[in-house]
């Protein structure tokens, strides 16, 4: 059987135009012919993509002048490429001689510039972005060219410089975004009364330099939640970030957060992330994550076992007071701590050990010291907050690392990246993890209702391969 499908188009003028849109020859034979195939469907969409929008064009194109309707005198015809979902669209367009009314520097002007003011469709730009963000670009590109009569010229590089324009006009926002909260104290107690705390995680995380080859760079990635707000995740790269606390602060600030809501940070102490978060909010209270705590202290109770078998008599003394260091710790006594630590360096280090090890179990006990030294104010009574039902460890953190970072630059990968990619598509990622990237586009093409609900539809795959 022959079957033909038209498109109609019923104009403002009540003129009716038929158009053919594509011819198939279908056999009930086999199994094969029944219904569309693939093939069909990318030529339908393609045909019906290019006379949808040159139907538009010519609807749109006038040469007359907008201000007085003067007749424009043309200077020559030229062609636009718009690239579509649906392939690249190549639309006639004229160039036409300003008139004398118009204030303006130029002397011609593109009938189609004002109408198209990209060459990418929003809906591409949304699709482009997003899978990328979940997914390596070259696996969009094929998956696009698999699914989508999007064009073979499309390739990897295409997909990330369109992802890159995505995130510059995210970092472009948020320049423009307040770095402190508004008002004054005194305006913020007569605010309602707040929801629960939001809690603050931040982390950070390698990946492999591509400038720099053998070396890596630093990723801060954080989380943020509470029991009555939706969760946030951001992520940047430290050396490329000059206002970090302003990106901190506007996470928290779309999240919902009240200028009079208590916020908690937990870190693992280290300086930079440390910085980054005092002097933000003067409602917040800093903790040092006990998970990090309990770690350290983990690997120098590996050194005392060690030192117990070569040397009995100074390996239980040091247990005891590692034991007992861990246990001051936890009730937030950090003078004692810091004593017995003390006490297990001048042990390690003495002439009349056996343990063949010493120096580098003594070098392990100075560098915790240093670390508890440093974050004193950050160390509560852990103890105290856990049995009030407060969050004491950035675990959760840990796994934003694993999602924001691990998943898509370096999990089972050896990717390499500038300073530069990588900040771009933590932005993008984030806006994605945080159901934010379709209403950024809803805002910035507000006239173009550019997420559709096709656009939706997530597929197991696209979540492995994520």
């Amino acid at each position: 059987m022959r079957i033909t499908i038209q498109m109609v188009v019923n104009d403002e003028d009540g003129a009716t135009t038929f158009e053919d849109i594509i011819k198939l020859d279908k056999s009930s034979d086999t199994l094969s012919g029944i219904g569309l195939s693939l093939e069909d469907s990318k030529d339908l969409l393609k045909s019906l993509q290019n006379n949808i929008v040159n139907y538009q064009a010519q609807v749109y194109t006038h040469t007359n002048c907008p201000h007085c309707e003067k007749k424009r005198r043309i200077k020559g015809n030229h062609t636009i490429q718009y690239r579509t979902l649906f392939g690249i669209v190549t639309i006639p367009s004229r160039r036409v001689y300003r008139c004398e009314c118009e204030d303006e520097n130029s002397k011609t002007v593109s009938i189609l510039t004002d109408w198209l003011t990209e060459h990418n469709a929003p809906e591409l730009q949304y699709i482009e972005t997003k899978w990328a963000s979940l997914m390596s670009y070259c696996m969009t590109a094929d998956l696009l060219k698999d699914i989508l009569p999007i064009g073979d010229a499309l390739n990897s590089s295409t997909i990330r410089n369109h992802l890159h324009k995505v995130a510059k006009r995210q970092e472009k926002e948020l320049e423009e975004k307040s770095s402190t909260l508004s008002g004054s104290p005194h305006d913020w107690e007569k605010l309602a009364k707040p929801g629960k705390p939001i809690t603050v995680g931040i982390d950070g995380g390698y990946v492999k330099n591509w400038r720099e080859k053998n070396t890596n760079f630093e990723i801060i990635v954080g989380k943020s939640f509470s029991e009555d707000l939706s969760t946030k995740r951001f992520g940047m790269v430290q050396v490329l970030e000059d206002e970090p606390k302003k990106r901190l602060l506007n996470v928290l600030v779309e999240q919902g957060m009240q200028a009079n809501q208590q916020v908690s940070f937990l870190s693992d102490g280290a300086d930079n992330v440390r910085n980054l978060q005092y002097d933000m909010y003067p409602e917040s209270s800093h903790i040092l994550d006990w998970f990090h705590v309990t770690m350290r202290l983990t690997v120098l109770n590996q050194f005392a076992k060690g030192m117990v078998v070569s040397d009995p008599e100074f390996g239980a003394i040091v247990q005891k007071d590692l034991e007992s260091a861990k246990w001051y710790l936890w009730h937030g006594n950090v003078k004692e701590a810091l004593g017995h630590l003390n006490d297990c360096c001048a042990l390690s280090y003495g002439d009349d050990i056996q343990y063949e090890k010493s120096k580098r179990f003594y070098r392990h006990l100075t560098e915790m010291y240093t670390y508890i030294n440093n974050n004193t104010a950050m160390i509560p009574n852990y103890g105290e907050l856990l049995r009030y039902g407060e969050t004491i460890s950035t675990s959760f953190v840990e796994s934003s690392v694993n999602e924001v970072i691990a998943k898509r630059m370096v999990k089972k990968q050896q990717m390499q990246w500038t300073h530069e990619g990588a900040h771009y598509l933590l932005q993008t990622r984030t806006a994605v993890l945080n159901d934010d990237l379709q209403k950024l586009f809803d805002r910035w093409y507000s006239d173009s209702n550019v997420v559709t609900p096709p656009m939706e539809i997530e597929t197991p795959e696209l979540k492995l391969a994520a």
